[in-house]
């Protein structure tokens, strides 16, 4: 069950928080561990929805590695926050900032 913290922010009864910070940029919360996510908003199938890499989750911020299985788990902890919020989330490969 989520919770709203605010307009662009929600909070799992099972513990982390999924808040947008900017327009380009969300934040995955787990108690004391963070991963900034760099995000892109679009339309999937006539719904909002958020675009991730499929790389987001390979570090949190303090740079310790998060395990595959751990990456699977906050990939459909943000799909079911997005849920939420009414909104779809969407994993593809960004464009390279090198063009």
């Amino acid at each position: 069950m989520f919770t709203w913290l605010n307009k662009q922010g929600v909070q799992s009864d099972r513990g982390f928080i999924v808040q947008r910070t900017g327009r380009f940029t969300a934040e995955y919360r787990e108690g004391d561990k963070v991963v900034t996510l760099d995000v892109e908003s679009g339309l999937s199938g006539g719904m909002p929805c958020i675009i991730l890499d499929p790389k987001a989750f390979v570090r949190w911020d303090d740079g310790s590695a998060i395990t595959g299985h751990q990456q699977a788990q906050l990939f459909e902890n943000v799909r079911e926050a997005m849920e939420f919020q009414g909104m779809k989330m969407v994993v593809e490969e960004g464009e390279s900032p090198a063009g």
